[in-house]
């Protein structure tokens, strides 16, 4: 750890312009000392701007560190963030999730004290907003279904305003709630690495070799992949109840991607078994056809413990 900076925020962005200002400003709002973490904004736009913009809006104060990718995916642009990261503890924050002022104090207080090496916080989900698309150039507020909107000043009364922004827990969150809470389920705690409001010793997260970027920008679950990784080399998993707020963004080729993703990881694991996350993740399998088809964690947690 350099100096006094306990967490380093790792916040990959490409092309957010609002949705990025709001995710920045929560941050300039957290209740743990300015000087005790860092954020470090790695752009992966291939043609760079949207950060320009947004940084130019932001309110002075921020410890803030920014660099560059250039569009190679978003695994590559949280290992770039990871790398330069000057804390030991390492919280991934997606460009589109608004933290509850009390996120990172949760995170660094949880990690003195938990067994468990991988900790995520709740996300909820602010469906108002998922058939909104990020404005270009910047505009200050986001404007959702039925003209209900959010804007930095939103933030500070945040409790108030989102029950009227459609709060809803993803099918994701859902899951790490469930494998968490069951026994049957213990062997699939890894589907609780989500890419966001998840947290990992900066040590650990080398050591099992980061996110693997084989799978360049095809989108699909590359942070749940890190969590299988994760799992093998031993670390627990577990849940904090801090929540922080998302704001989606509707996609119509989910039901490609996830499969394709999904016999990508199988592919390279060796492990054909593992193409069934992506039917689960695309409703096809429930959580307990899933766990059935996997085996026990012994089996599972037989996936490489390091990216090739």
């Amino acid at each position: 750890m350099t100096g006094d900076i306990a967490v380093s925020v790792v916040v990959p962005t490409r092309d957010r312009t609002t949705r990025l200002l709001l995710t920045l400003t929560a941050l300039g709002r957290q209740t743990l000392d300015r000087e005790r973490f860092e954020v470090v904004l790695v752009d992966d736009a291939p043609h760079p701007g949207a950060v320009a913009q947004v940084l130019s809006a932001l309110p002075p104060g921020l410890p803030i560190r920014a660099a560059a990718t250039g569009g190679r995916g978003a695994a590559h642009a949280r290992n770039t963030g990871a790398r330069s990261a000057r804390g030991e503890l390492l919280l991934f924050l997606d460009d589109d999730t608004v933290a509850g002022p009390g996120l990172l104090e949760a995170h660094l207080a949880a990690h003195a004290h938990a067994e468990a090496a991988v900790l995520h916080s709740r996300v909820t989900d602010l469906s108002a907003f998922a058939l909104t698309p990020d404005p270009h150039p910047l505009r200050p507020a986001l404007v959702g279904a039925r003209g209900r909107r959010i804007e930095p000043a939103t933030l500070a009364d945040l409790d108030t305003a989102v029950p009227l922004l459609g709060p809803r827990r993803s099918f994701i969150e859902r899951t790490a709630r469930k494998v968490i809470r069951s026994p049957r389920h213990t062997a699939l705690r890894w589907l609780t690495c989500i890419g966001t409001g998840t947290s990992v010793r900066r040590t650990l997260f080398a050591r099992v070799g980061g996110f693997d970027e084989h799978y360049g920008d095809l989108w699909g679950g590359e942070d749940l992949e890190l969590g299988l990784r994760l799992a093998a080399s031993g670390a627990g998993f577990d849940l904090l109840d801090t929540v922080s707020y998302h704001l989606p963004t509707a996609r119509r080729d989910t039901g490609d991607l996830l499969p394709r993703f999904w016999r990508r990881v199988a592919d390279r694991h060796g492990d054909p078994r593992l193409a069934d996350v992506g039917a689960y993740l695309t409703g096809r399998l429930s959580l307990d056809e899933l766990a059935e088809r996997l085996g026990p964690s012994e089996d599972v947690l037989t996936a490489r413990t390091a990216a090739s």
